[in-house]
């Protein structure tokens, strides 16, 4: 029998939370798995950071800066990786078009905005990874954790999902990963079909995530890369 794989999720929102935990259900069917929202902080958590961080983007940064100065400079220090198998942290790609100034950061390092023109996706999302190593203190990315960045943001895999027909999707190439605002296009749906970005109507679509995960790896390079990934680290670990 498997042993029990611990995951802890560092994200924006709740939201992204719902979604990543489908997709990581997806793909570890019949895997006993307890998941632990690190980022943001909810009562449940009981993360080794202790200062409140915010939600957003910038949630994630002041969490990562915050970790890796309790791990001795790196997040990879830090004992949540003794209590963990796998760290998710997750930004997405519109971040590389911010600056820290937008975020009410004060930051030396000016490596945001980093964005680069799309496709492809990874022009951007490779140089966001990097950002984000910086801030955990990381030269490369360590054993245990995964990086998650959707391009353009979560709200294009939940598109996916949910919306498989949806005209933009239809698109050759890399066309729906670079629109520029996915979420949108979810107020847009007719009302019978809308989902508000609510912890709520995610939850209650967690299982059409599940489902569908398959169909949004095989169509989404950043899925692919995050499943990818996250498959490899899974299995560096005992069973």
């Amino acid at each position: 029998m498997s042993e029990v794989l611990h995951v802890a999720i560092v994200v924006e929102g709740p939201t992204d939370y719902v979604v990543l935990t489908a997709a990581v259900e997806a793909l570890l069917p019949g895997r006993e798995i307890v998941f632990t929202q690190l980022q943001p902080k909810s009562s449940e958590t009981l993360a080794p950071v202790g200062r409140e961080t915010g939600l957003g983007w910038a949630g994630v940064y002041r969490w990562c800066r915050q970790a890796s100065r309790e791990g001795g400079g790196r997040v990879s220090g830090s004992v949540l990786f003794g209590s963990h198998d796998v760290l998710i942290v997750q930004v997405d790609a519109d971040v590389a078009g911010k600056t820290y100034r937008s975020g009410h950061i004060e930051e030396d390092i000016q490596d945001l905005p980093c964005e680069r023109p799309c496709p492809p996706p990874s022009a951007t999302t490779n140089a966001l990874r990097q950002v984000v190593l910086r801030w955990m203190g990381e030269a490369a990315v360590p054993a245990g954790c995964v990086l998650c960045t959707p391009s353009k943001s979560m709200e294009a895999w939940v598109i996916a999902a949910l919306f498989p027909n949806h005209r933009l999707l239809k698109q050759k190439g890399s066309g729906w990963e670079c629109h520029a605002d996915p979420e949108a296009q979810l107020s847009q749906r007719p009302k019978k079909s809308r989902i508000r970005k609510t912890r709520k109507d995610y939850q209650s679509k967690s299982e059409e995530f599940v489902r569908a995960w398959p169909a949004v790896r095989k169509g989404l390079s950043e899925a692919k890369r995050f499943s990818k990934e996250l498959l490899a680290q899974i299995a560096s670990k005992p069973q």
